[in-house]
């Protein structure tokens, strides 16, 4: 076994993976080819020419190498991203959609601030749920230093929640649009007629309608979750 493990280092040459982790690829790959040799004998071929046909099943080890190298890495990077960005971004949205829910379960009423005579067009301001925020993005950009992350990967996890927000917002006329062709196709009467209005107005408000809402749910908490990540966006000690 170790001369056909020291045969297969010598095919296969340096991976850049790391002396431990290429003793174990090679140590996984002599058991395959051991098992497609055993395979060949039980087949009527000689032990050594069986080693050998098995050896020879890699024809192009150069390119195997590369496979391997790319499969690594590409490991790597996935569990890399996981850790640093996935994880304490999933924290940060939990943490600030149970905050916000707990703010209403509770009958913690926002503040409303008005910019239309209609009553349509007004800023929301959950103000419990906003002066929690800077500690919720200060434990997302903390898991991401600690995980590994830089600067980048810790500013995206504290910002995951008005990221996602943002992108609700951006598929939100969408979505208004399948429910108008909806209504239009199956309602009836005046319901149908005010539920179409309703629609058709949110659907496609105003401008200003469009930057208050932006402002409340993305800029403002963005802000306030940026107050809290901004101590753990400078290069940690360790790291420098």
């Amino acid at each position: 076994m170790k001369a056909e493990q020291e045969l297969i280092k010598k095919r296969l040459g340096k991976l850049g993976l790391g002396t431990r982790r290429e003793e174990e690829i090679v140590r996984e790959l002599c058991e395959h080819l051991a098992d497609h040799a055993t395979a060949l004998e039980a087949r009527g071929v000689a032990s050594d020419a069986a080693a050998r046909e098995a050896i020879e099943s890699v024809s192009n080890w150069p390119e195997f190498r590369r496979e391997i190298y790319r499969a690594e890495t590409e490991e790597v990077n996935m569990n890399y991203r996981t850790r640093v960005i996935w994880l304490p971004a999933l924290v940060a949205l939990t943490l600030s959609s149970i905050l916000l829910a707990l703010s209403q379960f509770f009958s913690l009423a926002p503040r409303f601030y008005w910019v239309s005579e209609t009553g349509y067009i007004f800023f929301t301001f959950y103000l419990p749920w906003l002066i929690a925020l800077p500690l919720i993005g200060a434990v997302a950009a903390c898991w991401s230093q600690r995980a590994g992350g830089n600067a980048i990967h810790r500013l995206l996890a504290a910002l995951a929640p008005p990221i996602g927000m943002l992108g609700v917002f951006l598929i939100g006329p969408f979505i208004g649009l399948l429910l108008y062709m909806l209504i239009a196709l199956f309602g009836k009467g005046a319901a149908h007629t005010r539920a179409l209005h309703a629609l058709h107005y949110t659907s496609h408000p105003p401008l200003i309608g469009v930057v208050a809402m932006l402002v409340s749910w993305v800029l403002l908490p963005a802000v306030g979750l940026l107050l809290g990540a901004v101590p753990f966006l400078r290069k940690h000690q360790a790291q420098s």
